[in-house]
């Protein structure tokens, strides 16, 4: 994507001690400020919300990576606690000391125009981290993730728990040869990624209220239904999304001023995005993958015979898509756009499975202002360069169930993805593979 003591009692003593044993972590102070029993609890008390920014930033991102830091800094925050844990690269960024390891920061307010980070940088056990001494963790490990919430939630109690993954995305790929192709988290340093079904693994029973995705291609069906336990919503754009990420500053500010509801937390989420961004209400994407075979069902039995394959993939190529700017790299469909002209164009039944797809997106998408579209990707087909597809589909979207990683999304759908065999009257195994 490059477009993102003082002196206390004993007794004070011992119980500032179990808290800190308790909490798993100490918090170092780089302003010197005394950390006593009573900043502890003051800081950590019951919040409204405590967000955490996942900040993937080992590759090209850096620099923007740090910049989106010194934005949150210039939040004003009162109800929020917002943990931040950053990787950063060696290679293209030397600013604020240019440390080139992963830390995890407790985000403190900045009146100044400096350039260095001044919030507060943690030591946890739990991620294997120390405020001294540097350390490199892989983010593409899906066990980060998954420490990095659980560290949160034991240590800083509030309402609500939203996440945000930031960094490189194409959308549902889980294994490619090309390094630019992969899913998310990507991680210079050690050439790995997190797949979108190891995400959904360290995601799972987490109890997060909103997880947004500060990346391109979040918005991807075969992403989004990953989540549909994991969240009450999920706020991602179907397409490219530009480096420089979300407005942090306004996106803190915003959610100081709301109610604090998961929904209020997604849509500030999505009004602090200059891309177009979609807001999805987690409990529709049941009705929503139900709809979309049955849809994908209809439509692959109109194709009969050679005419019949080439008008329907030349009407899929026409409908509203999204690509990367560089090839190799997916074509998804927009579902709005294809339910929409299927309603219209389509014929018998067909036009009456595009309607009820229609319903259910517009249900499954939430208003979310009017720079916000309710676009939703779905993959289609590769494509080598402009206008022209791939022979076949990468083998990790091919159904298999030998290929233990694939997603949901490719193992549970009967009526879209191709299989191995290809033997499957799916839509695409009609369209790809089917000779007439």
């Amino acid at each position: 994507m490059n477009y993102k003591k003082s002196r206390r009692t004993m007794i004070f003593s011992f119980l500032f001690i179990a808290l800190c044993l308790a909490a798993g972590c100490n918090h170092n102070n780089p302003h010197g400020k005394a950390s006593d029993v009573t900043d502890y609890i003051q800081g950590h008390g019951n919040k409204k919300l405590t967000l955490l920014v996942y900040m993937a930033a080992d590759n090209d991102l850096e620099s923007y990576a740090l910049e989106n830091m010194k934005a949150m800094e210039r939040a004003d925050l009162k109800n929020m606690n917002v943990l931040v844990l950053m990787d950063r690269s060696e290679d293209y960024d030397e600013t604020d000391g240019n440390w080139t390891d992963t830390r995890l920061f407790e985000l403190e307010h900045d009146d100044t125009d400096g350039s260095f980070i001044i919030s507060r940088r943690l030591d946890c056990p739990a991620l294997g981290l120390s405020s001294q001494i540097p350390t490199e963790l892989d983010m593409a490990n899906p066990m980060v993730l998954s420490n990095f919430i659980q560290f949160a939630k034991k240590n800083y109690r509030s309402q609500q728990y939203a996440l945000i993954i930031w960094g490189h995305g194409t959308g549902w790929r889980y294994s490619n040869s090309n390094a630019a192709v992969r899913a998310v988290a990507l991680d210079d340093k050690s050439g790995n990624f997190m797949s979108i079904a190891d995400m959904g693994k360290a995601l799972k029973n987490q109890g997060l209220a909103v997880i947004g995705f500060d990346t391109c291609f979040g918005g991807v069906f075969e992403n989004i239904y990953e989540l549909k336990e994991m969240a009450a919503y999920s706020v991602a754009s179907p397409g490219i999304t530009p480096s420089a990420g979300w407005d942090y500053q306004k996106l803190l500010s915003s959610l100081e001023a709301g109610d604090f509801s998961s929904k209020s937390i997604a849509l500030c989420m999505a009004q602090s995005a200059s891309a177009g961004i979609t807001v999805f209400d987690n409990t529709k994407l049941e009705d929503a993958m139900n709809a979309l075979e049955a849809f994908s069902q209809g439509l692959a039995q109109t194709i009969v015979d050679m005419p019949s394959q080439t008008r329907v993939f030349n009407q899929l190529m026409s409908v509203k898509s999204y690509v990367y700017t560089q090839f190799p790299c997916d074509r998804y469909l927009d579902i709005p756009s294809l339910a929409a002209f299927y309603s219209t164009q389509g014929e018998g039944r067909l036009v009456q499975e595009a309607q009820n797809l229609k319903e259910k997106i517009s249900a499954l998408t939430v208003a979310a202002g009017s720079q916000n579209a309710s676009g939703v990707g779905i993959n289609f087909i590769p494509m080598t360069s402009p206008g022209v597809t791939a022979l076949s589909h990468s083998r990790d979207y091919i159904k298999d169930e030998n290929l233990s990683d694939q997603c949901a999304f490719i193992k549970e759908s009967q009526w879209w993805v191709p299989t191995k065999d290809r033997e499957s009257d799916s839509l695409l195994n009609k369209l790809f593979y089917r000779s007439y």
